[in-house]
């Protein structure tokens, strides 16, 4: 594991000046200003931010490109001047998604590399280990890489901000889609999803939208790579038309192999953090475009495969300059990063941590991302992305947009998705904050 040590810079304030003495009395001498210093990572030249993320094992599949995609577009902005006069140094600690492990590196990002802000820590188990210590320190903790709708909290976690829908709001728009396809909803539906707060979150939008399971299985999340063989003969044994799945991307993988390999051939529904058609097709081989072919999908970004679009042009441009695959984390990463970019120049010059929070809360509208749904962000709500349109695997593997309007929702666990029409703003020019 790589380690990179940030060095600690104390900005200093004004002292008083020594002619005041030529100014006043002796007796009237003002006492020197105090000391202030800057909030830990900022300097005049830098900004320290950290992350913590699977580089290695089981879950590291996709999910390890993200973290080298931002760091190519910070290397972008820093070879551009920076922000606000400041560039970014991005400390990596690998957590191997072991949440005992996350608690360890995030120390040291925090006590040793003094980051100014967490951007971008994945995992739901992972980073629930470590937020509470985030907030209490008032540590900025940009775009959790987890719709865990947990951290969608302002009062309890009021540094925290998520970026992508929450899996309650990415459930309670499958539901509202397979509601309102007729075809869809004629079918007996069941739900396979992983243990925990990821799959936890997927029952309660489900259980909201009122959309009922015939059968419904699960997996340990420290079991993505077994091949669900148990839980596929009781999904096949039930008569399963329908199969919605929230798992990661690896396990969609192991997912789909075993189902072929059992002759079991349901419509499927993925969830789009388990979707990227690279790492499954990667997995799946030879038989990944057959085996991927009109799968279901919510999505909330641009289609990847759509270079007309000016951000996933620009954004695979800085990939391809980095010797980055391109694939839907390289863009995740490139794209959040971006995002962040604009938050920290809009927190102005005088760089604080609340600052930042507070650009975070009063100006997220404005900044332009190939988000395809809008970004909420304030006092009273954390929710980031709002919703997603619905996709679907094309021939080539490649994940099309079905709908030209999008379904939007909270995180509550009431309420249902609903339609809504958006329509992003242009990125900024070349890319930059």
């Amino acid at each position: 594991m790589s380690k990179v040590i940030a060095t600690r810079v104390v900005a200093l304030g004004a002292v008083a000046a020594v002619g005041l003495a030529l100014a006043a009395p002796a007796t009237a001498v003002a006492p020197p200003a105090p000391v202030v210093a800057a909030d830990p990572g900022v300097s005049a030249t830098e900004i320290v931010i950290g992350t913590t993320t699977p580089l290695t094992g089981p879950a590291s599949p996709g999910y390890k490109d993200i973290a080298p995609a931002s760091q190519a577009y910070f290397n972008y902005v820093n070879s551009k001047g920076g922000i606000n006069g400041r560039k970014i140094k991005y400390v990596v600690y690998d957590d191997q998604y072991n949440p005992g492990l996350t608690k360890k590196v995030t120390n040291q990002l925090i006590l040793r590399d003094k980051i100014f802000a967490m951007y971008g820590a994945l995992g739901t188990p992972t980073h629930s280990a470590v937020v509470a210590d985030l907030n209490r320190r008032g540590i900025p903790d940009v775009f959790v890489n987890t719709g865990g709708a947990a951290f969608d909290n302002a009062k309890k976690y009021p540094t925290t901000f998520p970026y992508f829908p929450s899996y309650v709001v990415e459930a309670k728009v499958m539901a509202y889609y397979i509601q309102k396809t007729a075809d869809l909803a004629a079918k007996k539906a069941c739900l396979f999803y992983q243990d925990g707060e990821f799959g936890e979150d997927a029952a309660r939008g489900f259980n909201a939208a009122g959309l009922k399971f015939a059968e419904t299985v699960s997996y340990f999340s420290g079991s993505q790579v077994s091949p669900f063989t148990a839980q596929i003969t009781k999904l096949k044994s039930a008569g399963c038309q329908l199969v919605v799945f929230f798992g990661v991307t690896s396990a969609t993988a192991q997912l789909l192999g075993t189902a072929a390999r059992s002759q079991f051939a349901p419509t499927w529904m993925i969830t789009s953090v388990g979707s990227d058609p690279t790492v499954l097709g990667a997995s799946l081989g030879a038989s990944a475009k057959a085996l991927l072919k009109g799968i279901y999908t919510p999505s909330w970004i641009v289609p990847i495969q759509d270079t007309s679009n000016p951000f996933v042009s620009q954004m695979k441009a800085i990939a391809t300059a980095s010797g980055l695959s391109w694939n839907f984390y390289t863009y995740y990463g490139i794209n959040t990063a971006y995002v962040l970019a604009q938050a920290l120049k809009a927190a102005g010059k005088d760089l604080t941590r609340a600052g930042l929070i507070s650009a975070l809360q009063t100006k997220a509208s404005s900044f332009r991302s190939a988000a395809a749904v809008p970004m909420v962000f304030s006092s009273s709500s954390h929710q980031g992305l709002t919703g997603y349109y619905m996709g679907q695997y094309n021939a080539n593997a490649e994940v099309d947009r079905l709908t030209s309007f999008i379904m939007t929702a909270t995180s509550a666990s009431t309420g249902t998705a609903k339609q809504s029409t958006y329509k992003p703003g242009a990125p900024t020019p070349k890319l930059l904050p």
